[in-house]
């Protein structure tokens, strides 16, 4: 082939998307090149081009290396966060906060985190504890810049979380029984008991109901003292479903059950995205269980008089690929399966609807070259376009003429970067007909790294030295950032080998939708690597690539700092003081800060946090006008709500393996024999019990030891925590956030609080009772004067409260028992000491989680003692922040546990120019005589 080339400009983007100005990205122009007939192939002058298409470019990749994907109720989650740009795979310059969410499998949030991003990286961790129920939990990574991608480029990475000790499970879904009915329709029959996860709720019970991928909202009512009844339809050929328990109080309880545990699902994908009449087609085919995972199967393809006109055989993960010749529009194919065999020797599949009218675009690899092939039986002369893109960005325009309907070229694989390639077949006025992902491998681009042990063998609790060497292509030093995990391969090789990596993150998941089962199994399968990577391209990535949108709206600005924002409310002036309200914002950290700043024409304001680690951070936020005078603004804070969670369920039934199940067994195990020593040696153990000291001030000595201890205690910061927007209203805190501790009711326009008893409620604010008549005042205490909320039930020396609160109405019936809110206020001079603060707001803000060092034990000089105590780790050593030098060398260093056998140490890297690199090294470790 001979190819002409033609320069055009490309379009510019003329917004600035980092200032928020753009609202729509258009696409861009590209380099294009002209394919003619001639003697040889000369492709290998096309140029490279710069030009952008796809809005997704824009994102960023969030890739987060785990230390494992399997863990027992002791462990810590360790975690490297790496953050790039989604086009290049550069580090990141646009986000530096990562928001890192643990999601347990009733979908809340149950631990929130915000990772400190600098060039690109951080790390962090999730502690466990037997508080943590069993199940599948969602680690979900996002920056607030990629939420304008949708959930397209989140991380997501579902951990398996075992208990140490037996717990008993709390399951509100009883007798849960499928009915069979007529005309293909089941019923699913069920008794709920919410009581068991919220002992407060009442009335009516929201469930909701997933068959399948049909979603939907039932109301039930009370069927007797506290069951529920369920009697629901369901199709006869459903193959899960899943029941989501919503209480009153927003608890909530998943299950999911599989109805047809023999399902069998058998789908086709053709190559181009349409089966065409005529012309050689391949089809990709993809098996899955009742559980979404590949199966393997053999089958074959049938024409519409039941001969057989090929064969398929797929491969571990049940996916392949089978070629058919000649197909007729006329007719209908179908596919049976020989192995496994299924019930029912005439259960068929349908292929897809054969086109009259297509187009295909085949694309394969021979030697060092990317054939392609593109095939119509329509535009038999016409000229096309054929577009390589990787990633959002074009690097060819390809033009020229079929002849006889097809158009055949080649590409040295070199001439595009390694990763997913998009080759799409366009018209000549560029309406794409037809699409084909093509995985190009170049490890030669890839990080070389060279990873050396000082010793051939260990024995136990031996110090390991290791030497990291980064190098390119030709040999010269990269300066990367690297992690180094070593693990014990006995127990966790096999995951490992099949879990993410970087390779397979970058090149492979982060640019395809939807889950990849066994990511790592297409970076470690040497002998079909290239088999295997097409025809899960051919299944997983068919019109499921993530750079296909051209346009899209900027709603959400990067976050390169902590950020306090909101806007100022109240009465202004008509004209001097909407020009500008001036604010203090003063943060009570480890280090105290103190800004000042004035807000715009719409009374917005946005103060930039110091570098804060820890929980929460204490601010409040003061104004006044021009002459200094403090004002009664209303300081309304912005809240960040967090993305809507996207959670499978169906994972809720996947049955652990030999492997995990074994893992699991031994932790639990080694979880025992340290117990045991610790016993031992150092007493009983106890579990974790965080006390929070209560300050014994002279009111609430007072109070206690008139009308008792209380037995539930909120502290002022948390009521201020669970404040959404700055209030005023201390009753209306409580009612929506502590549901479960305080009945609030409301009485007309009067919100009322008391226990979860018969009795009658009084309120003594800072030891001194609210009269009756002053009840009124109470709802709009601002939370920021409430030191502590507390409830007394069944109050000593009611009757005499009563008495002094409600003077009007004591006599010989009044009441003998009853309860006591106290509640205590910085003023300390009760109710009508409180003031509401003047131009002034006060709340907790989140800050960067604070980083933690990795412990393992430092054997220099071991004893004969040492050895009474086990060292049965798993992960044996975890490094996220190792840095390679100008010579592109670093060093490691770790002590072995006490495991024997094989340990596999695994050492990621990424340069400042984005090239990635993964390798691992397998040490011995023996017995110490």
């Amino acid at each position: 082939m001979r190819l002409k080339i033609y320069f055009t400009a490309a379009l510019l983007f003329y917004m600035n998307i980092f200032s928020g100005m753009a609202q729509n990205i258009p696409p861009s122009v590209f380099i294009k090149a002209e394919v003619w007939p001639d003697q040889g192939d000369h492709s290998d002058s096309i140029p490279v081009s710069n030009n952008l298409y796809s809005f997704a470019s824009w994102a960023e990749k969030i890739y987060l290396q785990l230390d494992s994907k399997v863990y027992t109720t002791d462990k810590t989650i360790w975690f490297k966060a790496i953050v790039t740009n989604a086009m290049d795979h550069t580090p990141t310059k646009v986000s530096a906060v990562l928001h890192v969410d643990l999601i347990d499998p009733n979908e809340q949030v149950v631990e929130k985190k915000l990772i400190r991003i600098e060039d690109g990286l951080g790390n962090g961790f999730f502690q466990l504890s037997r508080n943590y129920t069993e199940g599948h939990y969602l680690i979900r990574a996002y920056t607030e810049w990629n939420r304008n991608f949708d959930s397209d480029f989140f991380f997501k990475e579902y951990i398996q979380v075992y208990a140490t000790a037996s717990n008993v499970e709390i399951n509100p879904i009883q007798n849960l029984t499928l009915v069979e009915g007529q005309n293909n329709e089941h019923r699913i029959r069920a008794t709920f008991d919410p009581l068991t996860i919220d002992s407060l709720h009442s009335k009516d019970l929201t469930l909701y109901i997933l068959v399948d991928d049909k979603k939907d909202t039932v109301s039930i009512k009370k069927s007797g003292k506290t069951s529920y009844l369920l009697d629901y339809p369901v199709p006869g050929n459903s193959h899960f479903l899943t029941l989501q328990v919503h209480t009153k109080n927003n608890l909530t309880y998943s299950r999911t059950i599989i109805l047809d545990k023999d399902y069998l699902d058998l789908q086709f994908f053709p190559e181009s995205g349409e089966l065409v009449h005529g012309v050689p087609n391949l089809l990709g085919f993809k098996a899955l269980d009742s559980v979404g995972k590949g199966k393997p199967v053999e089958g074959e393809i049938l024409n519409g008089k039941r001969q057989v006109i090929a064969s398929f055989k797929s491969n571990s993960l049940g996916m392949g690929s089978v070629m058919l010749f000649n197909v007729d529009s006329t007719e209908k194919y179908v596919a049976r399966i020989l192995s496994p065999v299924q019930e029912g020797a005439q259960k068929t599949y349908p292929l897809p609807t054969i086109t009259s009218r297509g187009n295909v675009l085949s694309v394969k690899k021979i030697g060092d070259k990317i054939h392609l092939k593109a095939s119509s039986n329509y535009l038999v002369r016409d000229s096309i376009v054929v577009r390589a893109s990787c990633r959002g960005k074009a690097y060819f325009d390809i033009k020229g003429p079929l002849q006889e309907g097809n158009l055949e070229f080649s590409l040295k694989a070199n001439m595009l970067p390694e990763g997913i390639i998009a080759f799409t077949m366009m018209t000549s006025a560029m309406n794409p007909v037809a699409e084909r992902l093509y995985f190009n491998e170049r490890p030669e681009g890839r990080i070389q790294i060279s990873l050396v042990a000082d010793k051939q063998s260990y024995v136990q609790r031996e110090l390991t030295k290791l030497s990291v060497e980064t190098k390119d292509k030709d040999g010269a030093p990269i300066d990367a950032s690297l992690s180094v995990m070593v693990i014990n391969k006995i127990e966790l090789g096999h995951m490992q080998d099949t879990r993410e990596n970087i390779l397979s993150y970058f090149l492979l998941s982060s640019d395809l939708r939807g889950q990849i089962e066994d990511p790592g199994f297409y970076f470690t399968n040497e002998g079909s690597r290239y088999r295997d990577l097409d025809v899960l391209l051919l299944t997983q990535g068919w019109r499921k690539y993530k750079y296909t949108k051209p346009e899209g709206r900027i709603l959400f600005q990067a976050e390169n700092n902590l950020t306090v924002s909101g806007y100022v409310g109240g009465t202004f002036s008509q004209n001097k003081e909407k020009a500008g309200i001036d604010l203090t914002m003063m943060t009570f950290g480890e280090e105290h800060s103190f800004q000042t700043q004035t807000t715009d024409s719409l009374g917005r304001f946005s103060f930039i946090i110091n570098e804060e680690y820890g929980k929460n951070l204490e601010v409040l936020i003061q104004s006044t006008n021009k002459s200094g005078k403090q004002r009664a603004y209303t300081i309304n804070l912005d809240s960040k709500e967090s993305p809507g969670i996207s959670f499978d369920h169906i994972r809720a039934v996947e049955k652990p393996d030999s492997i995990v199940q074994a893992y699991v067994s031994k932790s639990i195990a080694n979880k025992k024999t340290e117990d045991a020593f610790i016993r031992s040696t150092e007493g009983i153990i106890l579990e974790e019990v965080v006390v929070k000291a209560r300050l014994m001030t002279p009111e609430r000595k007072l109070v206690e030891e008139k009308y008792g201890t209380p037995k539930v205690v909120i502290e002022g910061d948390d009521i201020r925590k669970r404040e959404q927007k700055w209030s005023y209203g201390l009753y209306s805190v409580l009612m929506f956030n502590f549901p479960d501790k305080v009945k609030v009711q409301s009485y007309g326009n009067m919100l009322y609080a008391s226990l979860y008893n018969s009795e009658l409620t009084l309120v003594v604010i800072d030891g001194i009772p609210v009269m009756g008549y002053n009840y009124n005042l109470i709802p709009d205490i601002p939370p920021s004067e409430v030191k502590s909320f507390e409830l007394i039930p069944y109050a000593k020396n009611f009757r005499g409260l009563f008495c002094e609160a409600i003077p009007e109405a004591c006599g010989m019936d009044s009441p003998t028992v009853g309860n006591v809110i106290a509640i205590y206020t910085y003023g300390g001079k009760g109710i009508f000491g409180v003031k509401p603060p003047v131009g002034i707001g006060k709340s907790s803000v989140p800050v960067f989680s604070t980083p933690r060092e990795f412990y393992a034990p430092k054997y220099e000089q071991l004893k004969t003692a040492d050895w009474l105590k086990p060292d049965l780790r798993t992960l044996v050593h975890w490094e996220p922040k190792l840095k390679a030098d100008s010579m592109g060398k670093a060093s490691a260093s770790f002590y072995n546990a006490d495991n024997t056998g094989t340990m596999q140490v695994l050492v990621e890297a990424i340069s400042s120019n984005g090239e990635i690199g993964y390798k691992e090294l397998s040490l011995n470790i023996r017995k110490r005589e």
